[in-house]
């Protein structure tokens, strides 16, 4: 690769691999108040990683074809749409190879007064050749679904939740 900065030309190869996917989901995901396991079954583009059917018939296993550390981002659309429950709280966390990650778990207040809530972070992982990942989630409330949106005249859809992985190493 060339890259040229000002007076400076520096000859680089570039010989990283960089598998990676983005994955997103255009329905609506509900039922958190048990422990449920995130999915998408839309897949935007992918190199080395997919989506694959996990134990509840949904495609949330994130799964690595290649052994590395790759960096797993998230944004799901948290809905409050109302009604019943004294709750309004989301747990959301990973998951390797079906076990929880220690210290991965975050907690997101999805108020029923400003009932649209974007949760979304990234995690980095370690992985091996055939292992997953996960994105497991509860609530407190079961009004509090992952909701989606058809697009609107000016606008494209709303997915519920996207997911990108990208190896960094």
């Amino acid at each position: 690769m060339l890259r040229v900065s000002t007076a400076l030309t520096i000859n680089q190869p570039t010989t990283f691999a960089g598998y990676y996917g983005s994955f997103y989901s255009s329905l609506d995901q509900t039922d958190g108040t048990t422990p449920h396991l995130m999915f998408c079954e839309n897949t935007a583009a992918s190199n080395g990683v997919s989506m694959e059917t996990g134990a509840e018939g949904t495609k949330s296993q994130i799964t690595f074809a290649n052994a590395g550390t790759y960096n797993i981002q998230f944004s799901a659309q948290l809905h409050n749409t109302g009604g019943g429950g004294s709750g309004n709280n989301a747990n959301i966390w990973f998951k390797l190879n079906g076990s929880n990650i220690a210290n991965s778990d975050t907690k997101v207040t999805v108020p029923s007064n400003a009932p649209y809530v974007v949760a979304s972070w990234n995690f980095i992982v370690s992985v091996s050749a055939g292992d997953y990942v996960e994105i497991a989630w509860l609530t407190d409330n079961a009004n509090i679904i992952l909701e989606h949106e058809a697009a609107g005249t000016y606008n494209p859809a709303i997915p519920s939740l996207i997911i990108t992985a990208q190896q960094i190493r």
